[in-house]
């Protein structure tokens, strides 16, 4: 492993090498809602001058792992400057839009929104569901992109996860993103915690309602585990769905949601040796024996210390 940490400051174009000044660096990545990040400590430096929008990129080697953009810059009492940086993906955090698409797939809808805001795209998957409709008032242009692949996932059952590689916009699909790497007993694993829940995105109900311009009413359609709700009482959904819709489709996604929401949700976080393949959205092989735990699991949370050499991961149970 041979970590190296450059900056350019964006306004006069000087560039450097702050390797060796990074008396801390930590990697963040999440599966979904928010945009990678390095937060660095670095030894005050006269040369080095710090400016937000600045570039920092993080490489193994020749390989490059992050490349953002400073949105925070702190200075203390011990000469040290704490600077975070987000990656491409902040601009889609930060931007607020209105939009209206048919019949489009989230990664055509991906591509619209970085053409119109200049943001640049690498490979984007074919998503493969094309939406009936998506109406987005005044949201974020993260909120709408992972909307439309909430849509994807739960009207095809395929994961697919939006990131940053190295300044390039991807949609990949989970499935297909698995390490060859093995975390667990006798191999790089250090600690974990294992949680389950039923507070969190766990429903025995799902509601679906739709307005029914003839009847001037709205038709509801109703799924329900009535097993599940006398264990843990009723933990319900509510959804109006598209007018579009026939009944055959929205009894499809009522049952898909069902079987989607309607179970606990599972936490899983270890600890471990860095190994800098690993981020979020991606898929490995976790062994522990002791709470019989042996097959893949998809990364939901990465954190990096990239000095200390040690990785934290949540884990998506499913």
């Amino acid at each position: 492993m041979s970590i190296s940490i450059f900056y350019q400051n964006n306004v006069v174009g000087d560039a450097f090498d702050i390797t060796s000044l990074c008396a801390a660096a930590k990697w963040s990545t999440k599966r979904s809602g928010s945009p990678a990040s390095l937060e660095l400590t670095v030894i005050a430096n006269i040369e080095v001058v710090w400016s937000h929008g600045g570039i920092i990129a993080l490489k193994d080697g020749n390989n490059g792992l992050f490349y953002g953009y400073v949105v925070k810059i702190s200075q203390n009492e011990k000469d040290q400057v704490v600077v975070t940086a987000y990656d491409q993906t902040w601009y889609l955090k930060k931007n607020k839009e209105t939009y209206v698409f048919n019949g489009k797939r989230a990664d055509e809808i991906l591509t619209q929104i970085a053409a119109d805001f200049g943001l640049k795209c690498g490979v984007l998957e074919n998503t493969d569901y094309a939406i009936p409709s998506m109406i987005e008032d005044g949201q974020t242009l993260f909120d709408i992109v992972l909307k439309a692949l909430d849509h994807t996932l739960i009207n095809t059952g395929k994961m697919f996860v939006l990131w940053d590689e190295f300044g390039s916009l991807r949609v990949t699909d989970v499935a297909k993103s698995k390490l060859d790497l093995f975390v667990g007993d006798g191999s790089l694993a250090t600690g974990f915690t294992y949680e389950t829940d039923i507070d969190s995105e766990t429903y025995n109900k799902i509601k679906l309602v739709q307005d029914n311009k003839s009847t001037g009413k709205r038709d509801v359609y109703i799924f329900q585990d009535s097993n599940n709700m006398t264990f843990w009482g009723v933990l319900q959904d509510y959804e109006a769905v598209d007018e579009k819709l026939n009944e055959a489709q929205i009894k499809e996604r009522g049952s898909q949601m069902l079987e989607l929401y309607n179970q606990p949700k599972k936490s899983f976080e270890v600890k471990a040796i860095l190994d800098l393949s690993v981020r979020a959205g991606c898929a490995l092989y976790i062994g522990i024996g002791r709470i019989g735990v042996s097959s893949f699991f998809i990364v939901e949370e990465h954190t990096a210390d990239l000095l200390k050499e040690t990785m934290t991961l949540k884990l998506k149970v499913v």
